[in-house]
């Protein structure tokens, strides 16, 4: 984890410097081209002044001498023409200029000296035109002579001289932080490439591993996912990390689910997708144990919902058996209970009968819905049929294939062959008293045989202390006929005596 961490910061520290250094780069780019810009700008006005300056001589001076000497030699008017030209434009020269530099801060003193210079120049230029108009050429020759343009001039080169070096400066200065803002973005470019490129390719290796690591630990979640909670048996793709977590977050709805489903009861409940294809797949993950949970439980409730069925039966079959003293009836009430409560079609109790005790017949005494006609005065011997058979191997017989010719089941929709039939003998403390026989559509599971069971135990009870009760009942019945007959007897010989 701290390897990881320390991989991590390495390449935030990374990230950071690199895109510090592209944001440095992006403002020196910027700040060089607004130099370059102000430089572009400084050039130009510093030739404009340079121009504006030489126009003073170019333009001006040379232009008023011009048509001065011109005219002096020639008295060709049209040869003013430069000298007029100057006149009217002379003020718009020094203005510009003037403003050209107020704009750079630079002292224009001088240049209201030149202007005052110029304006006398031209001035004595004028004059000289109208001296020649005058015929006065040799004073116009000797102002000439006298050669003033040339002091106007020394008052020109005073003003220009430091004038271009100013603007010189400006140049220079301009180039200088020029080259600086270059030489800096140099500097930083080389350090961007020099930081930029390992950089990236570091991440680039990093980020390859770290795919390939990813890959490996979709491949793990997928693997353990189907190892330990639900296999579907559908391959997915690895590299969808969306559909490998999804299909884990709902694994883990589906346990949920499940789990939620059981702990309210409900053990009907099926998990999502797993059929007899992926059942192999899942015999050992939670899926699996899931599943086997279920049914743990659903069998424990069903054990404990057969139980308390048997253990109710018993219970309404002893309260009803309580009290009875005739044999008939104590077999219609079980006869009609069994059959109700085993949701049986049909059933018979034979008994061995009471005063004939080892003679060696069962007596039909009682039986529910079958076809009453049939059994009147109907007795059975050990190995007749299957109930002598049951009762003389005093062992209960389940017949799943009933014969075609042993019963049928009448109902309003007719006769039908029962599916199911078993015979029960009724016994305790291995006396045998009887045979009870159930007929049903339904096979008799298990759980209803030994209710069956243990509900002919409680039935030869009742019958053993039914004809107790009998036998009793008899015995006091022929105890009082022969203490009536002997009162009778005691009587006669009394009267006799008398008589005598």
């Amino acid at each position: 984890m701290k390897k990881i961490n320390l991989k991590k910061g390495l390449i935030k520290v990374l990230l950071i410097s690199l895109i510090t250094l592209l944001l440095v780069n992006s403002i020196l780019t910027f700040l060089n081209g607004n130099i370059i810009v102000e430089n572009n700008v400084l050039r130009e006005r510093t030739e404009l002044v340079k121009k504006s300056t030489s126009e003073i001589i170019t333009d001006i001076l040379h232009g008023a001498d011009l048509g001065v000497r011109g005219y002096a030699l020639t008295k060709n008017e049209k040869l003013i023409e430069p000298l007029t030209i100057v006149m009217h434009y002379k003020d718009s020269v020094f203005n510009k200029l003037k403003r050209q530099l107020e704009a750079e801060q630079y002292d224009t003193s001088d240049l209201e000296e030149l202007r005052s210079s110029v304006n006398e120049y031209l001035a004595l230029s004028n004059d000289m035109i109208t001296m020649v108009r005058q015929d006065s050429v040799d004073k116009v020759i000797k102002i000439l002579n006298e050669d003033r343009g040339y002091a106007l001039w020394q008052k020109y080169k005073a003003f220009y001289e430091p004038l271009l070096t100013h603007e010189d400066t400006l140049n220079n200065e301009a180039q200088e932080r020029y080259l600086t803002a270059v030489t800096n973005t140099r500097i930083i470019v080389i350090v961007l490439m020099l930081i930029g490129i390992p950089t990236l390719i570091y991440i680039m290796v990093r980020l390859s591993k770290d795919e390939k690591q990813l890959s490996r630990l979709l491949l793990k979640l997928d693997d353990q996912n189907r190892q330990y909670i639900f296999d579907s048996g559908t391959p997915l793709d690895v590299n969808d990390i969306d559909h490998v977590v999804e299909n884990s977050i709902q694994n883990f709805q589906k346990a949920n689910g499940f789990i939620t489903n059981i702990s309210a009861g409900n053990y009907s409940v099926e998990w999502e997708m797993l059929n007899d294809v992926n059942h192999s797949l899942n015999e050992r993950n939670l899926a699996g144990n899931l599943i086997r949970m279920r049914d743990h439980l659903n069998q424990s409730k069903i054990d404990n919902e057969r139980r308390e069925w048997s253990a109710s039966g018993l219970a309404e079959l002893l309260a009803l058996m309580q009290n009875q003293r005739n044999i008939k009836e104590l077999g219609n009430i079980v006869v009609k209970y069994m059959v109700q409560y085993t949701k049986s079609n049909q059933a018979c109790l034979f008994i061995e009968p009471v005063e004939n005790d080892n003679t060696g017949k069962l007596e039909l005494v009682s039986c529910y819905a079958w076809d009453k006609t049939r059994y009147i005065n109907m007795t059975i011997g050990k190995h007749e049929g299957l109930v002598g058979q049951c009762w003389f191997e005093e062992e209960p017989i389940l017949l799943a294939e009933v014969p075609q010719d042993y019963i049928q089941i009448a109902s309003g929709l007719g006769n039908a062959l029962p599916r199911c039939l078993y015979l029960a003998p009724i016994k305790s403390n291995d006396v045998i008293y009887g045979v009870l026989e159930l007929a049903s559509f339904n096979r008799f599971e298990q759980f209803e045989i030994d209710f069956i069971n243990k509900a002919c135990e409680n039935i030869a009870a009742c019958l053993f202390a039914v004809r107790i009760t009998q036998k009793t009942d008899l015995l006091l019945s022929q105890y009082t006929d022969q203490i009536e007959s002997l009162k009778s007897e005691i009587i006669a010989l009394k009267e006799r005596s008398e008589v005598l």
